[in-house]
């Protein structure tokens, strides 16, 4: 009940700091990409040389979203790596391997839950910044990997 009451949280408050914006030009109206489900705030970590945005966050995406950039996981790896992204891109994680995995924001406040083996999980990211993540499955093998918006 806590978590769902944050998420609402930062949603009204994502709003709200949208609509305080004063840009004259109208903003596009929601699409299939508009998350459906918060999936929790993201503090980016910061690589060395990266840097990171505050307040920076990403969410589950609408299954129904077309990916705009596509991770592929296979042999207990990610590629691309890193991932190269824009502010608002869909992001699809695609399990082409035959074990389930994730892609697990390294403070865990975001992830795409388990993937299983020729699934697809599709996360949004609202924030420039470098995220870096794992797979909470197998923390030990796949780590260290990250997403980088602008």
């Amino acid at each position: 009940m806590r978590r769902l009451a944050l998420s609402l949280l930062i949603v009204l408050a994502t709003a709200g700091l949208a609509a305080c914006g004063g840009s004259a030009t109208p903003r596009p109206a929601a699409s299939a990409a508009t998350p459906t489900a918060v999936a929790g705030s993201v503090a980016p970590s910061t690589a060395a040389g990266g840097s990171a945005a505050t307040g920076a966050a990403c969410a589950t995406a609408a299954a129904s979203a077309t990916a705009s950039v596509t991770v592929t996981i296979k042999n207990f790896s990610y590629s691309p790596q890193p991932v190269q992204a824009k502010v608002g891109d869909v992001v699809a994680w695609k399990n082409d391997d035959s074990a389930p995995h994730s892609a697990t924001m390294d403070d865990g406040s975001c992830d795409t839950d388990t993937i299983n083996a020729g699934s697809t999980a599709l996360l949004v990211f609202t924030a420039a910044g470098t995220y870096t993540y794992h797979c909470k499955i197998h923390p030990g093998q796949m780590k260290d990997v990250t997403v980088e918006v602008e």
